[in-house]
Protein backbone atom coordinates (compact mmCIF):
# COMPACT_ATOMS: atom_id res chain seq x y z
CA UNK A 1 0.00 0.00 0.00
CA UNK A 2 1.11 3.75 -1.15
CA UNK A 3 0.58 6.82 -0.34
CA UNK A 4 0.10 8.47 3.19
CA UNK A 5 0.47 4.89 4.54
CA UNK A 6 3.34 4.17 3.34
CA UNK A 7 4.73 7.79 4.10
CA UNK A 8 5.37 6.39 7.62
CA UNK A 9 8.27 4.13 6.76
CA UNK A 10 9.73 6.67 4.19
CA UNK A 11 12.49 8.32 5.49
CA UNK A 12 15.21 10.62 4.01
CA UNK A 13 18.46 11.77 4.38
CA UNK A 14 20.53 10.40 7.65
CA UNK A 15 17.14 9.54 9.68
CA UNK A 16 17.02 6.02 9.29
CA UNK A 17 13.63 4.52 10.17
CA UNK A 18 13.58 0.93 11.53
CA UNK A 19 10.31 -1.01 11.07
CA UNK A 20 9.23 -0.71 14.43
CA UNK A 21 8.93 -5.00 13.99
CA UNK A 22 12.52 -4.88 14.12
CA UNK A 23 12.82 -2.19 16.89
CA UNK A 24 10.61 -4.75 19.16
CA UNK A 25 12.95 -7.75 18.07
CA UNK A 26 16.02 -5.52 19.22
CA UNK A 27 14.36 -4.55 22.50
CA UNK A 28 13.85 -8.05 22.87
CA UNK A 29 17.00 -8.68 22.62
CA UNK A 30 17.63 -5.91 24.84
CA UNK A 31 15.67 -7.19 27.95
CA UNK A 32 17.63 -10.05 28.09
CA UNK A 33 20.66 -8.11 29.68
CA UNK A 34 18.70 -8.14 32.93
CA UNK A 35 18.56 -11.84 32.39
CA UNK A 36 21.43 -12.43 35.39
CA UNK A 37 18.99 -10.68 37.97
CA UNK A 38 16.21 -12.98 37.36
CA UNK A 39 17.47 -16.89 36.68
CA UNK A 40 18.62 -16.89 40.23
CA UNK A 41 15.03 -16.53 41.35
CA UNK A 42 13.96 -19.49 39.53
CA UNK A 43 11.08 -20.72 37.57
CA UNK A 44 8.97 -17.16 38.74
CA UNK A 45 11.53 -15.11 37.89
CA UNK A 46 12.11 -16.90 34.50
CA UNK A 47 7.50 -16.97 33.86
CA UNK A 48 8.81 -12.43 33.93
CA UNK A 49 11.64 -12.75 31.89
CA UNK A 50 10.15 -14.42 29.06
CA UNK A 51 7.45 -11.95 28.34
CA UNK A 52 9.04 -10.22 25.16
CA UNK A 53 8.89 -6.83 26.71
CA UNK A 54 11.45 -4.19 26.83
CA UNK A 55 11.66 -2.59 30.91
CA UNK A 56 10.97 0.66 30.91
CA UNK A 57 13.45 3.18 30.12
CA UNK A 58 14.51 5.76 32.75
CA UNK A 59 12.75 8.93 32.20
CA UNK A 60 14.65 12.18 31.14
CA UNK A 61 14.75 14.21 34.30
CA UNK A 62 12.30 17.37 33.83
CA UNK A 63 10.23 19.74 36.30
CA UNK A 64 6.79 18.32 35.73
CA UNK A 65 3.69 18.49 38.11
CA UNK A 66 0.67 16.59 37.44
CA UNK A 67 -2.68 18.79 38.34
CA UNK A 68 -5.92 17.70 39.19
CA UNK A 69 -7.12 14.08 40.02
CA UNK A 70 -4.74 11.46 38.18
CA UNK A 71 -7.19 9.38 35.95
CA UNK A 72 -6.01 6.28 34.20
CA UNK A 73 -6.64 6.45 30.24
CA UNK A 74 -9.43 3.46 30.86
CA UNK A 75 -10.38 1.18 33.49
CA UNK A 76 -9.65 -2.66 33.32
CA UNK A 77 -13.51 -3.41 32.24
CA UNK A 78 -13.34 -1.09 29.52
CA UNK A 79 -10.40 -2.92 28.12
CA UNK A 80 -11.42 -6.42 28.61
CA UNK A 81 -14.90 -5.39 26.54
CA UNK A 82 -12.74 -3.75 23.95
CA UNK A 83 -10.12 -7.11 24.00
CA UNK A 84 -13.68 -9.10 23.59
CA UNK A 85 -14.97 -6.77 20.73
CA UNK A 86 -11.64 -6.59 19.01
CA UNK A 87 -11.43 -10.24 19.17
CA UNK A 88 -14.61 -10.38 17.32
CA UNK A 89 -14.43 -8.24 15.15
CA UNK A 90 -11.00 -9.22 13.50
CA UNK A 91 -13.12 -13.36 12.86
CA UNK A 92 -14.85 -10.77 10.36
CA UNK A 93 -13.57 -12.37 6.57
CA UNK A 94 -14.39 -9.53 4.69
CA UNK A 95 -11.46 -6.48 5.42
CA UNK A 96 -13.80 -3.96 4.73
CA UNK A 97 -16.45 -5.00 6.92
CA UNK A 98 -14.01 -5.93 9.46
CA UNK A 99 -12.64 -2.48 9.86
CA UNK A 100 -15.82 -1.09 10.61
CA UNK A 101 -17.24 -3.39 12.67
CA UNK A 102 -13.95 -2.99 15.05
CA UNK A 103 -14.71 -1.24 18.57
CA UNK A 104 -12.99 2.39 19.32
CA UNK A 105 -10.25 2.42 21.63
CA UNK A 106 -11.50 2.75 25.09
CA UNK A 107 -11.43 5.76 26.95
CA UNK A 108 -11.31 8.10 24.42
CA UNK A 109 -14.32 8.90 21.68
CA UNK A 110 -13.27 8.41 18.34
CA UNK A 111 -16.01 9.60 15.12
CA UNK A 112 -17.68 6.81 13.60
CA UNK A 113 -17.40 9.04 10.52
CA UNK A 114 -13.51 9.64 10.53
CA UNK A 115 -13.08 5.59 10.76
CA UNK A 116 -15.50 4.57 8.60
CA UNK A 117 -14.00 7.27 6.12
CA UNK A 118 -10.22 5.94 7.14
CA UNK A 119 -11.74 2.32 6.76
CA UNK A 120 -13.04 3.00 2.96
CA UNK A 121 -9.78 5.41 1.97
CA UNK A 122 -7.66 2.13 2.81
CA UNK A 123 -9.74 -1.00 1.85
CA UNK A 124 -12.49 0.32 -0.40
CA UNK A 125 -11.06 1.10 -3.89
CA UNK A 126 -13.37 1.79 -7.42
CA UNK A 127 -11.22 -0.84 -9.15
CA UNK A 128 -9.24 -3.74 -7.39
CA UNK A 129 -5.98 -4.49 -8.33
CA UNK A 130 -7.04 -7.40 -9.75
CA UNK A 131 -9.72 -6.19 -11.59
CA UNK A 132 -6.87 -3.72 -13.38
CA UNK A 133 -4.92 -6.41 -14.29
CA UNK A 134 -7.73 -8.25 -15.67
CA UNK A 135 -8.84 -5.14 -17.63
CA UNK A 136 -5.58 -4.30 -19.00
CA UNK A 137 -3.89 -7.59 -19.59
CA UNK A 138 -7.32 -8.70 -22.02
CA UNK A 139 -7.28 -5.21 -23.65
CA UNK A 140 -10.37 -3.29 -22.14
CA UNK A 141 -7.82 -0.76 -21.43
CA UNK A 142 -10.93 1.66 -22.21
CA UNK A 143 -13.34 0.12 -20.01
CA UNK A 144 -10.96 0.38 -17.09
CA UNK A 145 -10.85 4.10 -17.80
CA UNK A 146 -14.06 4.41 -17.46
CA UNK A 147 -14.51 3.15 -14.22
CA UNK A 148 -11.85 5.32 -13.38
CA UNK A 149 -13.60 8.26 -14.72
CA UNK A 150 -16.38 7.82 -12.78
CA UNK A 151 -14.62 7.81 -9.61
CA UNK A 152 -12.89 11.35 -10.02
CA UNK A 153 -16.27 12.48 -11.40
CA UNK A 154 -17.72 10.58 -7.78
CA UNK A 155 -14.85 12.01 -5.87
CA UNK A 156 -15.97 15.72 -6.54
CA UNK A 157 -19.49 15.40 -6.50
CA UNK A 158 -21.18 12.48 -4.14
CA UNK A 159 -21.15 12.96 -0.68
CA UNK A 160 -19.38 9.38 0.71
CA UNK A 161 -16.70 9.32 -1.59
CA UNK A 162 -14.13 11.70 -0.87
CA UNK A 163 -10.53 10.70 -2.39
CA UNK A 164 -12.01 7.63 -3.93
CA UNK A 165 -9.61 8.26 -7.30
CA UNK A 166 -6.63 8.74 -5.03
CA UNK A 167 -6.93 5.51 -3.05
CA UNK A 168 -8.12 3.71 -5.85
CA UNK A 169 -4.57 4.37 -6.87
CA UNK A 170 -2.85 3.91 -3.38
CA UNK A 171 -4.65 0.52 -3.78
CA UNK A 172 -4.63 -0.86 -7.36
CA UNK A 173 -1.82 1.26 -9.27
CA UNK A 174 1.20 1.35 -6.55
CA UNK A 175 3.13 -1.97 -6.59
CA UNK A 176 7.15 -1.28 -6.60
CA UNK A 177 7.74 -4.47 -8.38
CA UNK A 178 9.10 -5.47 -11.94
CA UNK A 179 5.83 -7.17 -12.60
CA UNK A 180 3.95 -4.29 -11.75
CA UNK A 181 6.03 -2.00 -13.81
CA UNK A 182 5.18 -4.27 -16.69
CA UNK A 183 1.80 -3.86 -15.93
CA UNK A 184 1.71 0.00 -16.26
CA UNK A 185 3.77 -0.30 -19.48
CA UNK A 186 1.08 -2.46 -21.30
CA UNK A 187 -1.76 -0.23 -20.52
CA UNK A 188 0.50 2.72 -21.69
CA UNK A 189 1.10 1.02 -24.79
CA UNK A 190 -2.51 0.37 -25.67
CA UNK A 191 -3.51 4.34 -24.20
CA UNK A 192 -0.07 6.59 -24.68
CA UNK A 193 -1.58 10.07 -24.05
CA UNK A 194 -4.31 8.84 -21.04
CA UNK A 195 -3.76 10.66 -18.22
CA UNK A 196 -5.61 7.78 -16.00
CA UNK A 197 -2.54 5.47 -17.12
CA UNK A 198 0.41 8.32 -16.94
CA UNK A 199 -0.63 8.79 -13.46
CA UNK A 200 -0.77 5.25 -12.69
CA UNK A 201 2.56 5.04 -14.26
CA UNK A 202 4.21 7.93 -12.47
CA UNK A 203 2.75 6.42 -8.88
CA UNK A 204 4.18 2.97 -9.83
CA UNK A 205 7.66 4.61 -10.53
CA UNK A 206 7.59 6.59 -7.51
CA UNK A 207 7.01 3.43 -5.14
CA UNK A 208 9.97 1.78 -7.35
CA UNK A 209 12.15 4.44 -6.12
CA UNK A 210 10.99 4.56 -2.66
CA UNK A 211 11.94 0.84 -2.80
CA UNK A 212 15.44 1.75 -3.84
CA UNK A 213 16.18 4.29 -1.37
CA UNK A 214 15.01 2.06 1.22
CA UNK A 215 15.16 3.42 4.66
CA UNK A 216 18.99 3.06 6.10
CA UNK A 217 20.79 6.22 6.45
CA UNK A 218 22.16 7.87 3.90
CA UNK A 219 26.11 6.52 4.88
CA UNK A 220 24.75 3.18 4.66
CA UNK A 221 23.02 3.63 1.20
CA UNK A 222 25.02 2.72 -1.67
CA UNK A 223 25.38 5.07 -4.24
CA UNK A 224 23.90 2.70 -6.95
CA UNK A 225 20.54 2.80 -5.34
CA UNK A 226 20.61 6.39 -5.21
CA UNK A 227 21.32 6.45 -8.71
CA UNK A 228 18.56 3.69 -10.00
CA UNK A 229 16.06 5.75 -7.14
CA UNK A 230 17.15 9.67 -9.10
CA UNK A 231 16.47 7.76 -12.67
CA UNK A 232 13.19 6.45 -11.70
CA UNK A 233 12.29 9.82 -10.37
CA UNK A 234 13.14 11.34 -13.57
CA UNK A 235 10.55 9.03 -15.24
CA UNK A 236 8.04 9.62 -12.84
CA UNK A 237 7.89 13.53 -12.94
CA UNK A 238 7.57 12.84 -16.73
CA UNK A 239 4.31 10.63 -16.24
CA UNK A 240 2.88 13.07 -14.12
CA UNK A 241 4.01 16.56 -15.42
CA UNK A 242 2.01 14.82 -18.54
CA UNK A 243 -0.67 13.50 -17.10
CA UNK A 244 -1.88 16.78 -14.93
CA UNK A 245 -1.34 18.66 -18.49
CA UNK A 246 -3.27 16.42 -19.62
CA UNK A 247 -6.50 16.55 -16.41
CA UNK A 248 -5.56 18.83 -14.13
CA UNK A 249 -7.87 17.08 -11.81
CA UNK A 250 -6.04 13.85 -11.87
CA UNK A 251 -5.25 14.37 -8.01
CA UNK A 252 -3.38 10.99 -7.83
CA UNK A 253 -0.57 12.55 -10.18
CA UNK A 254 -0.55 14.99 -7.50
CA UNK A 255 0.14 13.08 -4.67
CA UNK A 256 2.68 10.82 -6.06
CA UNK A 257 4.58 14.18 -7.71
CA UNK A 258 4.70 15.26 -3.58
CA UNK A 259 6.34 12.02 -2.90
CA UNK A 260 8.62 12.35 -5.40
CA UNK A 261 9.96 15.72 -4.45
CA UNK A 262 10.16 14.79 -0.94
CA UNK A 263 12.49 11.61 -2.02
CA UNK A 264 14.46 13.83 -4.47
CA UNK A 265 14.88 16.61 -2.02
CA UNK A 266 12.92 18.90 -4.31
CA UNK A 267 10.83 20.69 -1.81
CA UNK A 268 9.79 23.22 -4.66
CA UNK A 269 8.22 20.79 -6.65
CA UNK A 270 6.34 19.30 -3.95
CA UNK A 271 4.88 22.68 -2.61
CA UNK A 272 4.52 23.53 -6.29
CA UNK A 273 2.29 20.11 -6.65
CA UNK A 274 0.61 20.65 -3.47
CA UNK A 275 -0.92 23.45 -4.77
CA UNK A 276 -2.24 22.27 -7.87
CA UNK A 277 -3.84 19.40 -5.79
CA UNK A 278 -5.66 22.08 -3.54
CA UNK A 279 -6.44 24.17 -6.32
CA UNK A 280 -8.95 21.23 -7.81
CA UNK A 281 -9.45 19.53 -4.78
CA UNK A 282 -9.26 22.10 -0.85
CA UNK A 283 -9.79 19.12 1.05
CA UNK A 284 -7.16 16.71 -0.21
CA UNK A 285 -6.76 14.42 2.56
CA UNK A 286 -3.51 13.23 1.00
CA UNK A 287 -1.85 16.22 -0.11
CA UNK A 288 -2.85 17.57 3.43
CA UNK A 289 -1.01 14.26 4.61
CA UNK A 290 2.03 14.61 2.78
CA UNK A 291 2.83 18.05 3.67
CA UNK A 292 2.33 17.74 7.54
CA UNK A 293 4.40 14.81 7.09
CA UNK A 294 6.99 16.60 5.13
CA UNK A 295 6.72 19.25 7.38
CA UNK A 296 8.40 17.02 10.04
CA UNK A 297 11.17 18.74 12.03
CA UNK A 298 13.43 15.80 10.67
CA UNK A 299 13.15 16.90 7.26
CA UNK A 300 14.09 20.31 7.36
CA UNK A 301 10.53 21.69 8.70
CA UNK A 302 9.03 22.29 12.54
CA UNK A 303 6.40 21.45 14.50
CA UNK A 304 4.74 25.27 14.39
CA UNK A 305 4.74 24.69 10.22
CA UNK A 306 2.98 21.39 10.82
CA UNK A 307 0.47 22.74 13.07
CA UNK A 308 -0.56 25.88 10.35
CA UNK A 309 -0.91 22.92 7.79
CA UNK A 310 -2.77 20.48 10.37
CA UNK A 311 -5.16 23.69 11.27
CA UNK A 312 -5.45 24.48 7.38
CA UNK A 313 -6.58 21.09 6.79
CA UNK A 314 -9.76 21.28 9.44
CA UNK A 315 -11.37 23.98 7.61
CA UNK A 316 -12.46 21.88 5.13
CA UNK A 317 -12.99 19.06 7.76
CA UNK A 318 -16.46 19.23 6.75
CA UNK A 319 -16.33 18.07 3.48
CA UNK A 320 -13.95 15.60 4.30
CA UNK A 321 -13.65 14.17 7.58
CA UNK A 322 -10.11 12.02 7.02
CA UNK A 323 -8.57 15.41 7.53
CA UNK A 324 -9.49 14.90 11.22
CA UNK A 325 -7.03 12.31 11.02
CA UNK A 326 -3.94 15.00 11.12
CA UNK A 327 -4.86 16.28 14.03
CA UNK A 328 -2.91 13.36 16.06
CA UNK A 329 -0.04 15.47 14.60
CA UNK A 330 -0.25 18.33 15.77
CA UNK A 331 2.38 17.93 18.42
CA UNK A 332 4.95 16.69 15.92
CA UNK A 333 3.97 13.58 14.34
CA UNK A 334 5.28 10.08 15.23
CA UNK A 335 8.99 11.85 16.42
CA UNK A 336 6.48 13.60 19.31
CA UNK A 337 5.20 9.97 20.27
CA UNK A 338 8.48 7.81 20.20
CA UNK A 339 10.43 10.47 22.11
CA UNK A 340 8.40 11.51 24.52
CA UNK A 341 10.08 11.22 28.08
CA UNK A 342 6.99 10.03 29.86
CA UNK A 343 6.28 8.92 32.87
CA UNK A 344 3.14 6.56 33.68
CA UNK A 345 0.85 10.07 33.62
CA UNK A 346 2.34 11.54 30.78
CA UNK A 347 1.41 8.40 28.52
CA UNK A 348 -2.09 8.07 29.76
CA UNK A 349 -2.34 12.18 28.87
CA UNK A 350 -0.41 11.07 25.72
CA UNK A 351 -3.74 8.91 25.05
CA UNK A 352 -6.05 10.82 26.05
CA UNK A 353 -4.71 14.28 24.11
CA UNK A 354 -2.75 12.93 21.19
CA UNK A 355 -5.20 10.59 20.20
CA UNK A 356 -8.48 11.87 21.14
CA UNK A 357 -9.51 11.32 17.32
CA UNK A 358 -8.36 8.58 15.26
CA UNK A 359 -4.82 8.67 14.07
CA UNK A 360 -2.95 7.62 10.36
CA UNK A 361 -1.03 4.51 10.47
CA UNK A 362 2.32 5.46 10.56
CA UNK A 363 1.11 7.08 14.36
CA UNK A 364 -0.55 4.38 15.22
CA UNK A 365 2.63 2.43 14.16
CA UNK A 366 5.29 4.46 16.06
CA UNK A 367 2.74 4.82 19.35
CA UNK A 368 1.94 0.91 19.78
CA UNK A 369 5.87 0.32 19.89
CA UNK A 370 6.82 3.58 21.76
CA UNK A 371 4.14 2.20 24.31
CA UNK A 372 6.23 -0.99 24.63
CA UNK A 373 9.21 0.04 24.76
CA UNK A 374 8.00 2.24 27.73
CA UNK A 375 6.54 -1.15 29.13
CA UNK A 376 2.86 0.76 28.96
CA UNK A 377 1.46 -3.18 27.56
CA UNK A 378 -2.22 -2.46 27.47
CA UNK A 379 -1.69 0.90 25.76
CA UNK A 380 0.47 -0.75 23.14
CA UNK A 381 -2.26 -3.37 22.45
CA UNK A 382 -4.46 -0.58 21.83
CA UNK A 383 -2.79 0.76 19.77
CA UNK A 384 -1.90 -1.63 17.61
CA UNK A 385 -5.37 -3.66 17.77
CA UNK A 386 -6.26 -0.17 15.68
CA UNK A 387 -3.25 -0.06 13.25
CA UNK A 388 -4.34 -4.24 12.99
CA UNK A 389 -7.97 -2.89 12.30
CA UNK A 390 -6.72 -0.20 9.49
CA UNK A 391 -4.18 -2.65 7.97
CA UNK A 392 -4.04 -6.25 8.92
CA UNK A 393 -0.84 -6.71 6.93
CA UNK A 394 1.34 -5.57 9.39
CA UNK A 395 2.76 -8.97 10.63
CA UNK A 396 5.52 -7.42 12.52
CA UNK A 397 3.11 -5.56 14.62
CA UNK A 398 0.51 -8.18 14.89
CA UNK A 399 3.35 -10.60 16.29
CA UNK A 400 4.28 -7.96 18.82
CA UNK A 401 0.52 -7.80 19.70
CA UNK A 402 0.51 -11.34 20.37
CA UNK A 403 3.30 -11.87 23.12
CA UNK A 404 1.68 -8.91 24.45
CA UNK A 405 -1.59 -10.13 24.40
CA UNK A 406 -0.39 -13.11 27.10
CA UNK A 407 0.99 -10.38 29.69
CA UNK A 408 -2.66 -9.12 29.74
CA UNK A 409 -4.17 -12.82 30.25
CA UNK A 410 -5.49 -13.50 26.52
CA UNK A 411 -2.78 -16.51 25.88
CA UNK A 412 -6.08 -18.66 24.05
CA UNK A 413 -5.93 -15.35 21.53
CA UNK A 414 -2.46 -15.27 21.85
CA UNK A 415 -2.28 -18.84 20.75
CA UNK A 416 -5.26 -18.70 17.54
CA UNK A 417 -2.46 -15.40 16.64
CA UNK A 418 0.44 -17.27 16.49
CA UNK A 419 -1.36 -20.63 14.56
CA UNK A 420 -2.40 -17.76 12.00
CA UNK A 421 0.90 -16.32 11.91
CA UNK A 422 2.82 -19.21 11.25
CA UNK A 423 0.38 -20.04 8.22
CA UNK A 424 0.31 -16.67 6.92
CA UNK A 425 4.97 -16.96 7.00
CA UNK A 426 6.11 -20.24 7.75
CA UNK A 427 9.24 -19.03 7.46
CA UNK A 428 9.23 -16.33 10.32
CA UNK A 429 10.97 -17.36 13.14
CA UNK A 430 9.02 -15.13 15.53
CA UNK A 431 5.57 -16.53 14.37
CA UNK A 432 6.88 -19.75 16.28
CA UNK A 433 8.17 -17.77 19.25
CA UNK A 434 4.33 -16.44 19.52
CA UNK A 435 3.65 -20.08 19.70
CA UNK A 436 5.95 -20.94 21.91
CA UNK A 437 5.22 -18.74 23.88
CA UNK A 438 1.67 -18.99 23.93
CA UNK A 439 1.71 -22.70 24.56
CA UNK A 440 4.04 -21.88 27.50
CA UNK A 441 1.71 -19.40 29.53
CA UNK A 442 -0.82 -22.07 28.67
CA UNK A 443 0.69 -25.04 30.23
CA UNK A 444 1.88 -27.18 27.32
CA UNK A 445 5.62 -26.63 27.71
CA UNK A 446 6.58 -29.79 26.00
CA UNK A 447 4.84 -28.10 22.58
CA UNK A 448 6.35 -24.85 23.52
CA UNK A 449 10.11 -26.68 23.47
CA UNK A 450 8.80 -27.64 19.73
CA UNK A 451 7.38 -24.28 18.68
CA UNK A 452 11.20 -22.43 19.95
CA UNK A 453 13.35 -25.61 18.21
CA UNK A 454 10.95 -25.02 15.09
CA UNK A 455 12.01 -21.35 15.45
CA UNK A 456 15.87 -22.14 15.68
CA UNK A 457 15.83 -24.45 12.61
CA UNK A 458 14.68 -20.88 10.63
CA UNK A 459 17.06 -18.96 13.16
CA UNK A 460 20.07 -20.54 15.12
CA UNK A 461 21.52 -17.31 16.35
CA UNK A 462 18.56 -15.92 17.61
CA UNK A 463 19.38 -15.83 21.48
CA UNK A 464 15.83 -14.73 23.20
CA UNK A 465 14.77 -18.32 21.25
CA UNK A 466 18.02 -20.00 22.70
CA UNK A 467 17.26 -18.44 26.56
CA UNK A 468 13.41 -19.17 25.70
CA UNK A 469 13.78 -23.09 25.06
CA UNK A 470 16.91 -22.93 27.54
CA UNK A 471 14.36 -21.75 30.23
CA UNK A 472 12.29 -25.39 29.44
CA UNK A 473 15.10 -27.58 29.29
CA UNK A 474 16.32 -26.37 32.67
CA UNK A 475 13.20 -25.47 34.93
CA UNK A 476 10.73 -28.02 33.58
CA UNK A 477 12.04 -30.88 31.61
CA UNK A 478 15.52 -30.92 33.34
CA UNK A 479 17.01 -31.75 29.76
CA UNK A 480 20.81 -31.31 31.08
CA UNK A 481 22.43 -31.85 27.81
CA UNK A 482 19.94 -30.27 26.04
CA UNK A 483 20.24 -26.72 28.35
CA UNK A 484 23.77 -27.41 28.05
CA UNK A 485 24.31 -27.50 24.67
CA UNK A 486 21.51 -24.44 24.61
CA UNK A 487 24.07 -22.72 27.49
CA UNK A 488 27.62 -22.80 25.13
CA UNK A 489 25.36 -21.41 22.12
CA UNK A 490 24.10 -18.30 24.44
CA UNK A 491 27.88 -18.08 25.61
CA UNK A 492 29.42 -18.73 21.95
CA UNK A 493 27.40 -16.17 20.60
CA UNK A 494 27.93 -13.55 22.45
CA UNK A 495 30.25 -14.11 25.10
CA UNK A 496 29.48 -10.31 26.82
CA UNK A 497 26.24 -11.29 27.40
CA UNK A 498 25.55 -12.35 30.52
CA UNK A 499 22.45 -14.70 29.82
CA UNK A 500 24.45 -17.75 28.52
CA UNK A 501 26.77 -17.71 31.31
CA UNK A 502 23.58 -17.42 34.12
CA UNK A 503 22.36 -20.63 32.29
CA UNK A 504 25.37 -22.18 32.76
CA UNK A 505 25.97 -21.60 35.63
CA UNK A 506 22.39 -22.91 37.09
CA UNK A 507 23.14 -25.75 35.11
CA UNK A 508 26.27 -26.56 37.11
CA UNK A 509 24.25 -26.13 40.44
CA UNK A 510 21.03 -27.86 39.65
CA UNK A 511 21.88 -30.92 38.12
CA UNK A 512 24.71 -30.54 39.77
CA UNK A 513 27.80 -30.49 36.94
CA UNK A 514 31.30 -29.79 37.36
CA UNK A 515 33.20 -26.71 36.89
CA UNK A 516 30.55 -24.28 38.78
CA UNK A 517 33.26 -22.72 40.05
CA UNK A 518 35.19 -21.64 36.94
CA UNK A 519 32.25 -20.57 35.61
CA UNK A 520 32.15 -18.14 38.31
CA UNK A 521 35.48 -17.40 38.45
CA UNK A 522 35.26 -16.70 34.32
CA UNK A 523 32.14 -14.53 34.76
CA UNK A 524 33.95 -12.23 37.64
CA UNK A 525 36.64 -11.76 35.43
CA UNK A 526 34.72 -10.66 32.10
CA UNK A 527 32.13 -8.82 33.78
CA UNK A 528 33.43 -8.02 37.01
CA UNK A 529 35.85 -4.69 35.81
CA UNK A 530 32.99 -3.01 33.90
CA UNK A 531 31.30 -0.46 36.06
CA UNK A 532 27.86 -0.94 37.31
CA UNK A 533 28.24 -4.66 36.86
CA UNK A 534 28.41 -5.33 40.98
CA UNK A 535 25.20 -6.48 41.17
CA UNK A 536 25.66 -8.95 38.28
CA UNK A 537 28.79 -10.51 39.55
CA UNK A 538 27.25 -10.62 42.86
CA UNK A 539 24.00 -12.54 41.57
CA UNK A 540 26.75 -15.47 39.67
CA UNK A 541 28.63 -15.67 43.20
CA UNK A 542 24.93 -16.32 45.18
CA UNK A 543 24.25 -19.25 42.77
CA UNK A 544 27.74 -20.88 43.87
CA UNK A 545 26.76 -20.32 47.13
CA UNK A 546 23.10 -21.83 47.25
Amino acid sequence: MFGLVSLGYARLGDNRTVGTGERDMTSRVRWLLVFGLIVVTGAVGWAVYLGHVTPPTPPVARARVHKGPIQPAFTEDQLKQFLRDARQAEAIPDPLQRCLAYPEPPGVRWSKAVTSAYCHYLLDPAVTEAQARELIESGHVAELEQKLAAAQQAQFTQEGAQSLLDRTYNIAFAGNTDDARALMDAWLRQAPNSAYALAASGTAYVAMAQRQRGSAYTRETSQSSFEAMHRLIERARDDLDRAVALDPKMTPAYAAMIHAGALDSDRAYAFQAAKGALAVDPASFPTYGRLVWMSQPKWGGTVAQMQRIVDAAQKHAPQNPLLRLLLSERSGGEDYVENCACDPLDEDDLYRHVFAEAAPLRMLMSAGWAAANRNNIALSVVYRSELLRFDASQVDHRESRAFNLIMLGEPAWALDEGTALVKLAPRDETAYDVLGQAHRALGDASQAANDFEQALRLNPTDTWTLAAVGDIYVNVTHEWDKAWTVANRLVQLNPDDPQGWFMRASIQRAQPREGLEQTVSDFAARFGKVPGNDALVAQMRAIKQR
